[in-house]
């Protein structure tokens, strides 16, 4: 059954939310801020802040995804740095001159002017190549980062909203207590109730304000962190989501098929291309490099002018590179093996998280269908009993306690699983498109 047919007029919760709840810009469930909201809302009242604009604000300003972009700089760098061969090289000779007899003096020397080139062509290509794949992993990288940061943000968010929610419900529970000791204290003066029980309230009372104000503190501090997710100055933000929906998530088929796209797979397939292009590169290097040079040769003795080209070839086999390659080798089937253990590994988790998350939607169906209504019924009853003297003052209590734990329990269930859907989907690896 959907539970979102349930009713929740019974659960004592007055700050209501209008909006859906989500998670990111593209694939949580956006929860939008209204123009006609924006433009109502005066200078004096508080900022509105949805989840979609808390994620936003935390990818756009946070400082250590702007690192990345100081890492793609450099990596352009390299790029240009690799493109860039070995220059032709120019040389003059000087042959047969400052001799004896027929080479004495300078009138039967020869110059040669020539100049000289290493063929690299190939080289070159494959250095630029090695160097833009393993410049894909910056974004591989950022994206894991941005995953992360934006979870990050949506988890605190989550506990904010859960946190006010609570406070609200100690509150209500601190007027409740307020009012038994008035009442107390009027039954105890007309004789109709023993003073331990006006002081059993006193105490009651006590606690209950001493859990909102604990309340209060985790609240503050909190909101605190959500908001140094994006370094903001103002803390009078008003948190705008609704909570006490359950998240919609897609049939399991598709969850185990889009855990297929979990970045951090993707970094270990482009690390294993990286190696494969650095495997080429050091195989390419090890070819001997043809040198060509071409040039022209000056004869003083006849004043004649004639051309020179020349070819160097290195001999034997390069063996300097067999053990980079060997080392290469062994780095590639070290990502293939990360890989394939990696993948059983989020598997493992996604299976787990999955079942988490069906038991958490069984606690809030049973919550919400039976245990909530009922102590609504039994505390009612409860309170007309007490009231008219039929029942005691600490079993009274007690059933209150009971209620007020079972509406607690809600709240904790509606938190674990919308923590367990912003988990999914950082496993998954759906939570932004870039």
């Amino acid at each position: 059954m959907n539970l979102r047919s349930f009713s929740l007029q019974k659960i004592p919760i007055t700050n209501r939310f209008v909006r859906p709840f989500g998670l990111s810009v593209v694939v949580f469930t956006a929860m939008f801020l209204t123009v006609s909201a924006v433009h109502a809302q005066s200078e004096s009242e508080p900022t509105l802040l949805s989840l979609e604009k808390a994620v936003r604000l935390t990818l756009e300003q946070h400082p250590q995804l702007g690192a990345f972009l100081h890492q793609r700089e450099a990596y352009q760098g390299l790029v240009e740095q690799v493109s860039v061969g070995q220059r032709p090289s120019i040389g003059l000779t000087i042959e047969d001159f400052g001799g004896g007899g027929d080479y004495n003096g300078f009138d039967s020397a020869q110059s040669t002017l020539s100049i000289s080139w290493v063929m690299q062509g190939a080289r070159i290509d494959q250095r630029i190549q090695a160097a833009q794949v393993t410049a894909t992993q910056v974004d591989i990288q950022r994206q894991i980062k941005a995953l992360d940061l934006s979870a990050q943000t949506a988890r605190l968010f989550i506990q904010a909203l859960v946190e006010e929610q609570r406070l609200t419900l100690a509150r209500q529970a601190q007027q409740q207590a307020r009012n038994t000791v008035a009442a107390l204290k009027k039954r105890v003066d007309a004789g109709k109730s023993p003073e331990f029980q006006r002081l059993q309230a006193e105490v009651e009372l006590a606690q209950r304000e001493l859990e909102a104000e604990d309340l209060q503190h985790v609240l503050t501090s909190t909101r605190y962190q959500l908001r140094a997710q994006w370094g903001g100055e103002r803390n009078d933000f008003r948190l705008v989501g609704e909570l006490l929906t359950i998240p919609t998530l897609s049939s399991v088929e598709q969850q185990f098929d889009q855990l297929k796209q979990n970045p951090t797979l993707t970094l270990l397939a482009t690390q294993q291309r990286i190696a494969e292009s650095e495997i080429e590169l050091a195989r390419i290097e090890a070819k001997p490099q043809w040198q060509f040079s071409v040039g022209v040769r000056r004869f003083e003795a006849s004043n004649d002018f004639g051309m020179v080209a020349g070819v160097s070839v290195p001999l034997g086999k390069d063996r300097s590179s067999a053990g980079k390659i060997r080392s290469l080798l062994a780095r590639q089937a070290e990502f293939a093996s990360e890989s394939e253990a990696l993948q059983r590994q989020l598997d493992t988790q996604l299976y787990v998280l999955l079942q988490e998350i069906k038991h958490s939607h069984h606690v809030i169906e049973t919550l919400q269908k039976r245990i909530i209504p009922a102590l609504n019924t039994a505390h009612s009853q409860a309170t007309h009993a007490y009231e008219t003297g039929k029942l005691g003052y600490q079993q009274w209590v007690t059933l209150l306690n009971k209620k007020l734990g079972a509406q607690q329990d809600l709240l904790s269930a509606f938190e674990a699983i919308h923590l367990q859907h912003i988990e999914l989907q950082r496993l998954t690896g759906t939570t932004l498109t870039f």
